[in-house]
C-alpha cells in the first residue's frame, strides 16, 4: 500500500511540475512577444531573466535555452538599429554560446540551426574582416537545419530575409527572396508544432517580408498583393511592431498615403 502511495505521489508531482513548466513558458513567451513588438530592451532583459528562472525546474532545459538565445538575438537586433557594434557583438556571441548548449542536448532540433543561421548574419555588422569564416558558418548552419528538418518554414524565412537584404549583384535580390518566402508560406500552412512551448514565430514576419519584396519589385499588381500580405500579418499579430512601424510605413510612403 505504501509503495502504491509513493508511486501515485510521484505521478502527481510529475504532472504538477509539467504544468508549472508549461504555464511559466507560455507566460514568458507572451512577455517576449510583447517586448519584441515594442523593441523594448529593458523588457527583453526581464524576459531573459524569466527564462533563466524556468531553467531551475530542470525540464527541457535545451528548449528554455533556445528561448534565451532567441532573446539575445532580438537584443542584438535592437542594438543594430542604433549601429551599436559592441552590443550587437555581445548579444550575438551570447546567443551562439547558448545555442551550443541547445545543440549539445538536442542535436536534431532544426530551429537551433535556423537561429544560428540568423545570428550568423549579424556578424557582418561587427566583423566584416572575417568574410570567409562567416560564409562557412552560414553554410554549415543551413546544411544542419535542412538535415534536421527540411520542412521547417523558419529556415526558408531566414534564408529569404538574407537574400532580400543581399544586393542582386551578390546573388540576392527580391526575386530570389520571394522564391524562399513562397516555400516558407507553403510549409507554414501545414506546420504543427509539438506543443505551445516550442518555437512558433515567423508567419507574421514572413507576410511582412513578402510585402516588402513585392513593393521592392513593384510589378503590376504587386502593391495590391503587398497590402493583402500586410493585412494577413496584422491578422496574426495586430500589435506587430515590425509590421506597423516598418512595413506599413513603407507601404504608405510608396502609395502616398
Amino acid at each position: 500500500m505504501k509503495k502504491i502511495f509513493v508511486i501515485l505521489f510521484l505521478l502527481v508531482f510529475s504532472y504538477a511540475q509539467a504544468d508549472d513548466f508549461s504555464d511559466a513558458m507560455v507566460k514568458a513567451k507572451l512577455n517576449f512577444k510583447n517586448a519584441v513588438n515594442k523593441a523594448d530592451e529593458k523588457e527583453l532583459i526581464k524576459v531573459r531573466g524569466q527564462f533563466e528562472r524556468i531553467l531551475q525546474l530542470k525540464k527541457d532545459e535545451w528548449l528554455v535555452n533556445y528561448w534565451i538565445a532567441f532573446t539575445d538575438y532580438n537584443l542584438a537586433l535592437i542594438h543594430s538599429q542604433k549601429e551599436d557594434k559592441e552590443n550587437i557583438k555581445k548579444y550575438t556571441e551570447s546567443a551562439f554560446t547558448t545555442l551550443d548548449k541547445v545543440i549539445d542536448k538536442n542535436p536534431n532540433f532544426s530551429d537551433a540551426y535556423v537561429l544560428r543561421l540568423a545570428a550568423t548574419f549579424n556578424r557582418w555588422l561587427y566583423e566584416q574582416d572575417k568574410m570567409m569564416d562567416i560564409i562557412s558558418a552560414s553554410q554549415q548552419a543551413e546544411e544542419m537545419s535542412k538535415s534536421a528538418d527540411p520542412n521547417n518554414p523558419r529556415y526558408f524565412l531566414v534564408k529569404g530575409i538574407s537574400l532580400y537584404w543581399t544586393p542582386a549583384a551578390f546573388g540576392g535580390g527580391e526575386e530570389k527572396a520571394l522564391e524562399q518566402f513562397q516555400k516558407s508560406e507553403e510549409y507554414f500552412k501545414i506546420r504543427k508544432e509539438v506543443n505551445e512551448t516550442y518555437p512558433d514565430w515567423g508567419q507574421d514576419q514572413l507576410y511582412g517580408y513578402y510585402a516588402l519584396a513585392l513593393m521592392k519589385r513593384d510589378k503590376e499588381g504587386d502593391m495590391a498583393k503587398a497590402k493583402e500580405y500586410i493585412d494577413m500579418a496584422l491578422a496574426i499579430d495586430p500589435e506587430s511592431g515590425f509590421i506597423k512601424s516598418f512595413v506599413e510605413k513603407q507601404y504608405n510612403e510608396k502609395t502616398g498615403k
